[in-house]
């Protein structure tokens, strides 16, 4: 069997895993079929080689445009890595022998962030400042750019990149905040949340329509779009209640936590119940968290959450299996 049908059928099962199609027990029944030995090994190597050329040569563009003190020549050359990348790029990921299909991917999608580089650069050579909308916006062009190239070449991680981008362009960030703590942002959660629930309906009306009929090639698109919206929804609504939040914003975030679990169960889809359940455990242990920290000590408190969360485990389990002989 050639490597590359063992790559595809490697993605393929693992793929119906994540989407809930086949358990894991069928899995590990099947991945050893096609795994080679060694893959991980060589899988690793080849991105480690790739990054290390990627950032090498940065490295030297960077030295170029410091010597001569230009933002638009940094531009230039930045713009030119970009082209050559994508040029490259889709030549592997669009042959047909399909020879290096994680390389070409790979490639197309570094050249958007090379291409975003440019942009910003520019701008700055421009007399512009890297300040209020234009970096969002420029987010938003080298988004959309991003996707149309993942639907012409049928490839997911321009896709992937492109979601990224639209929901960072849209108000989200995050940022080290030093000694080891990370912040994160949503300008406006609310106008975040609508856009999050669009892109879920549109993951499920892809999914179940156009990649059934007129975009079968881009098999797995609506599973990113899924996926992207229920995280920036959960994190949205989630937002909402933090910091003596209303509680009509509690109310809501639990409904959409037990409607997720509800929706995952009745489609027989993993991926809402996974959601679903994660983000309802975050909201009772936040609620927990903001009623109880100040009247408990530190150890009393980690003691009673575990405890919890251990009695709720096993009623779950035991729900669940039960009924079954041993």
């Amino acid at each position: 069997m050639l490597p590359t049908t063992r790559d595809l059928l490697t993605r393929e099962v693992t793929d119906w895993h994540q989407q809930g199609l086949i358990d894991r027990s069928l899995l590990d029944v099947l991945l050893p079929r096609y795994e080679t030995r060694g893959r991980f090994l060589s899988a690793l190597l080849k991105w480690l080689g790739l990054f290390a050329i990627f950032q090498l040569g940065l490295a030297v563009l960077a030295f170029i445009a410091m010597m001569a003190e230009s933002a638009l020549l940094a531009a230039l050359l930045l713009g030119g890595v970009g082209v050559g990348l994508w040029w490259f790029g889709a030549r592997l990921a669009t042959d047909p022998r399909q020879l290096h299909p994680f390389t070409g991917a790979a490639l197309v999608t570094a050249s958007l962030a090379a291409v975003f580089g440019a942009f910003v650069l520019l701008h700055i050579a421009l007399g512009g400042e890297p300040e209020g909308q234009a970096i969002p916006t420029i987010m938003l062009l080298t988004g959309v750019l991003a996707a149309l190239m993942a639907y012409r070449y049928h490839l997911r991680w321009p896709l992937l990149l492109a979601l990224l981008l639209f929901f960072h362009g849209l108000g989200a960030w995050h940022a080290y905040g030093g000694h080891g703590a990370y912040f994160a942002h949503i300008q406006d959660e609310r106008l975040m949340a609508l856009a999050a629930l669009a892109a879920v309906a549109l993951g499920l009306w892809h999914e179940r329509r156009l990649e059934t009929g007129p975009l079968r090639r881009c098999a797995g698109f609506g599973g990113l779009y899924l996926i992207f919206g229920l995280l920036y929804l959960n994190l949205s609504l989630w937002f909402l209640t933090l910091f003596g939040k209303p509680l009509a914003w509690v109310l809501v975030f639990t409904a959409v936590g037990i409607g997720q679990i509800v929706i995952g169960a009745r489609l027989r889809d993993a991926r809402f119940t996974g959601f679903g359940i994660v983000f309802l455990a975050i909201d009772l242990y936040t609620r927990f968290f903001e009623h109880f920290w100040d009247q408990l000590s530190a150890g009393a408190f980690f003691l009673v959450a575990g405890a919890l969360a251990m009695a709720l485990g096993y009623g779950f389990e035991r729900q669940a299996y039960g009924d079954r002989q041993p």
